[in-house]
């Protein structure tokens, strides 16, 4: 997942894109919120106005003035409306002093209270909406990662997965929000300014109006910088997570090996290029909003110097545009800031997308051929397998007829685990195929294959839930009884009964609360609820003690009668009773026959792993 997968990064118009394909789905909230963003502006902009009446009444206007307002006289007439209303006729027009400041001071009262309430929710309405988009972007990139093939997940750091995830969305949603809070106000508060200011005087408004194009500048090439920035201190934060995350999930080699101080080490060292990266990016956003502050500023100077030379009209109007060019100001500094966050969202969104764009699963997910009542008859032709470059599997062929029970034993590195994988649909053949009731797997539909498939892993997981939740995983639907059934016969409730909580007991994360044994008879009574017609079993009794494993050992026998079973071993001792046993040799089959046959082979390789481990 490194920098060359960034050379095409998103655009700017492809973030909004993304945006507004969410917000389709939202469109009477989107509504709401444009809605809420015009009143919020329009009231927030609208005291400006009053500064007149103010003004007039200390310093009432010569017969030279500049004329009439509309903007004012609109709010005028708002007034007048709103007094006669409350029945305070006395207040409305200028009758006197001090009902004109009267009037207008209810009249700031009335819109402080709508102000209020606009503010709050469109506060909630645009956090709400930002939310939703982010928790669907997150539900719609897990979907896709776990539908991603089984092999991409062994390349990649978990760490850096779970920041994809996670703050990496979480960087979107913060700039989602400040576009809702930002670039719909920002752009309408800029509006009525403009309107305000070209009302005073053409050469006030062109002013604000010429600010946006020339400020626009900066940020679009500080923004690129951002950008890069953004990326790169994402990526310094995924490594920053996989660290922290390998520290605590392998606490228990860090403490026996006394690994403290070498593991600090090295998340202070990813910690110090998180910082490093993340402060380039803060430098070019705050070269960004200083240049735009000087330019501002500067330009604001020359339009007060540039006043001296404009005709002498009314002080009251000449104080509203200048509040109106002065605040403009504040708006373009937080639209630069919008702007900023936006091209920030570009780098997370740059590598959200490469995840997006990963090939899913080939599998017949959909359409495929549904099992009915399976007799799970299994067949390799000609298969062959690669993890990577080097053949695991080669040309592999053999049979199992339904209900037959085989084994597969030989050298670590043989390809015996990676059959079970195939079966279990981790992966698919690089050549041949693989047929289940002469159907090829890729034909039959995925549900329905793997309801009828159980899987029992050498390296048993289980979800930090309960013991009974953890069972129920292999057939949510199974009653109570029916679990209980299931835990007595793979001796889980010789342990549960002893804890305080029975098979409502959590088990920790990854089942870490129980022993390696505990952990593997659970899963083990998963797979006898879930009653497979293929049962698929890789080294499934390797975490048991002696005494446990015979106990084990009897259940799973009961488990595998009549039923298609495929068992990989390393201790030969278990498979003594398998109907056949087949003995891989770099990715071949070598020998095959029972534990009989197999031993009367003087120099075979079944006979020397056996005299091994004897």
């Amino acid at each position: 997942m490194g920098d060359s997968g960034r050379g095409q990064g998103a655009s700017l118009g492809q973030l909004l894109a993304l945006l507004g394909g969410y917000l389709l789905r939202y469109r009477g909230l989107v509504a709401g919120i444009l809605t809420l963003g015009v009143l919020q502006a329009a009231i927030t902009k609208a005291p400006y106005l009053l500064i007149k009446d103010v003004v007039d009444v200390f310093s009432p206007p010569s017969s030279g003035g500049s004329g009439s307002l509309p903007l004012y006289e609109a709010l005028e007439s708002f007034k007048d409306s709103l007094l006669g209303a409350l029945g305070l006729e006395a207040l409305q027009g200028s009758r006197g002093v001090g009902n004109r400041l009267a009037g207008s001071s209810l009249l700031l009262a009335v819109l402080a209270v709508l102000g209020g309430v606009v503010i709050y929710f469109y506060r909630y309405l645009s956090n709400l909406a930002a939310t939703r988009v982010v928790v669907d972007m997150r539900n719609r990139l897990c979907s896709h990662l776990l539908f991603l093939p089984s092999g991409y997940f062994g390349k990649q750091r978990t760490g850096d997965l779970i920041s994809r995830v996670s703050n990496d969305t979480n960087t979107i949603r913060h700039s989602f929000t400040l576009v809702f809070e930002n670039a719909v106000l920002e752009p309408l508060f800029l509006l009525v300014n403009m309107a305000i200011a070209f009302s005073v005087n053409a050469a006030m408004g062109w002013f604000v109006v010429s600010m946006v194009p020339i400020l626009g500048f900066p940020m679009a090439r500080f923004g690129r910088k951002v950008r890069k920035g953004s990326g790169k201190s994402l990526e310094a934060l995924s490594e920053a997570t996989d660290a922290m995350a390998q520290m605590f999930v392998g606490y228990r080699t860090v403490k026996s090996y006394r690994l403290e101080e070498q593991e600090l080490e090295e998340f202070e060292r990813v910690n110090l290029r998180f910082l490093r990266r993340t402060m380039r990016m803060v430098r070019a956003k705050g070269a960004s909003q200083g240049l735009l502050y000087l330019t501002y500023m500067l330009g604001f100077a020359g339009m007060l110097y540039g006043l001296q030379f404009l005709p002498r009209g009314d002080l009251a109007a000449l104080g509203i545009g200048l509040a109106a060019v002065g605040t403009s100001y504040t708006h373009i500094k937080r639209a630069a800031r919008t702007f900023n966050l936006l091209k920030e969202s570009q780098g997370a969104l740059d590598r959200i997308q490469e995840l997006m764009t990963l090939p899913k699963t080939k599998s017949a997910g959909e359409g495929g051929v549904r099992l009915e009542h399976p007799e799970g008859r299994v067949v390799f032709e000609n298969v062959t397998f690669a993890y990577e470059e080097e053949a695991v599997l080669s040309d592999l062929s053999f049979a199992v007829a339904p209900g037959e029970k085989v084994a597969f034993v030989g050298p670590s590195g043989a390809g015996k685990s990676t059959i079970l994988n195939l079966l279990a649909r981790f992966h698919s053949p690089n050549e041949g195929r693989i047929l289940f009731d002469g159907i090829p797997l890729e034909e039959i539909d995925l549900d329905s294959y793997l309801r009828h498939v159980a899987l029992v892993d050498q390296s048993p997981f289980l979800f930090h839930r309960s013991i009974r939740e953890n069972i129920l995983l292999g057939r949510p639907e199974a009653s109570g009884e029916e679990v209980r059934a299931a835990a007595e016969a793979a001796r889980v409730m010789e342990f549960a009964e002893r804890l305080p909580e029975g098979l409502d007991t959590i088990v920790g994360e990854a089942g870490s609360l129980l022993s390696g044994g505990q952990r593997q008879r659970v899963t083990i009574a998963r797979a006898m609820l879930r009653n497979p017609v293929l049962l698929l079993l890789d080294e499934a009794t390797s975490a048991l003690d002696t005494e446990s494993e015979r106990l084990v050992q009897e259940a799973l026998d009961r488990l595998m009668e009549g039923k298609t079973s495929i068992v990989i071993a390393h201790r030969l001792s278990t498979v003594r009773s398998a109907d056949r046993i087949f003995v891989l040799e770099g990715g071949r089959i070598r020998e095959a026959g029972n534990h009989e046959d197999l031993m009367r082979k003087e120099n075979g390789l079944y006979r020397h792993l056996h005299s091994l481990q004897s």
